[in-house]
């Protein structure tokens, strides 16, 4: 089953709702909710925000801090998105999306209510944006701020959405970790905001899974794995016909899931061919893990493009033991090996 909302429903390319965070819109407002809520819901997570933003690293927060979400004190001095209040510790974020940066005025109206920020001896402001600001109006910003007392910070929505995925709940709660989910789907999936913590993941593939990798457009691993690579390649191990490095597949998307229940986790696929290859794969996951005793347990799956050959015949571990490549394979790949398109590149040309 599939939800969308009416008013933004143009036809069958439109994308249904991704996260129940997405109810509450999708525009600035929504994105700060969704944050705001988890920041409120999990204290150790608020504290990782902090220590994130450089304004009170060394101060832990209290069990009694607040989350403010769209304050209003007072109509000169603006509106507020998050406001992380503590025992002497006030810090204000200020969130943009897409190309918008927030300016200078707009903070410092924020800065200018005096009698409020002299309450606390911790004090900052926070621009947290899609893109970077550049730094000739980041310094000028700093410098007007510092002159009021309150440090400035920069930070980009893909740290924070880094730092939800690699965060877990300091609340053992099946609740709390299916809120972190639905944030990383939401920042991810409905604003597209790009995020990837390797270029190419590479491992040892043996018949069974370059089956499931060639058929079925998929690769399963831990959750505790890279959770993002931009490419999949596997490295086909000996008992595989042309063994070594020769396909690649750009990663669609990743869920974690337990490959016992029956439930559907498929992402919407760019294509119905992704879908049959993709309902293939999850077949053949699923005897594999019955099989070798790991149905019960949460899996990191990767939902996978048409595999693509990038080199004939195979590289193999060799083809880096030369000197042009600037990172060599292990004789046994260990979990979470990468390389970047460069290195690939290299030994490539190291094998030509």
């Amino acid at each position: 089953m599939r939800l969308y909302i009416g008013k933004n429903h143009r036809g069958q390319t439109t994308k249904p709702v991704q996260s129940l965070f997405r109810l509450a819109g999708s525009d600035e407002d929504a994105l700060t909710y969704a944050l705001g809520f988890l920041l409120a819901r999990d204290h150790e997570f608020c504290f990782k925000l902090v220590k994130l933003l450089g304004i009170a690293p060394r101060q832990r927060l209290s069990r009694e801090y607040s989350i403010h979400l769209q304050e209003v004190t007072g109509s000169r001095f603006g509106r507020r998105d998050i406001v992380i209040e503590d025992a002497g510790v006030r810090i204000v974020l200020e969130a943009k999306i897409g190309g918008a940066e927030p300016s200078a005025e707009q903070l410092l109206k924020y800065a200018a209510e005096k009698n409020l920020w002299n309450q606390y001896s911790t004090r900052g402001l926070v621009a947290l944006t899609q893109v970077e600001l550049p730094p000739a109006s980041t310094q000028t910003i700093r410098t007007q701020l510092a002159d009021l007392g309150i440090q400035f910070s920069n930070i980009q929505w893909q740290e924070v959405l880094e730092l939800a995925i690699n965060h877990r709940p300091s609340v053992e709660s099946d609740e709390l970790r299916y809120l972190f989910d639905e944030f990383i789907n939401f920042v991810r999936k409905d604003y597209g905001m790009g995020y990837y913590d390797a270029e190419i993941l590479i491992q040892d593939v043996n018949a069974l899974n370059a089956k499931i990798f060639e058929d079925g457009w998929m690769y399963v691993t831990s959750p505790k794995d890279k959770k993002a690579p931009l490419y999949f390649a596997p490295y086909f191990t000996r008992h595989v016909a042309n063994s070594g490095l020769s396909k690649i597949s750009r990663v669609i998307d990743t869920e974690i899931a337990v490959l016992a229940r029956k439930m559907d986790v498929i992402p919407d696929p760019p294509r119905n061919e992704h879908r049959d290859h993709w309902n293939r794969g999850l077949t053949m996951l699923r005897e594999r893990a019955e099989r070798e005793g790991f149905a019960n347990f949460e899996a990191r799956l990767f939902f996978l493009d048409r595999p693509l050959t990038f080199a004939s015949p195979p590289l193999t571990k060799k083809s880096f033991n030369t000197s042009r490549p600037s990172k060599k394979i292990p004789s046994q790949i260990p979990k979470g090996f990468t390389l970047r398109f460069d290195e690939l590149l290299n030994g490539v040309l190291a094998s030509a």
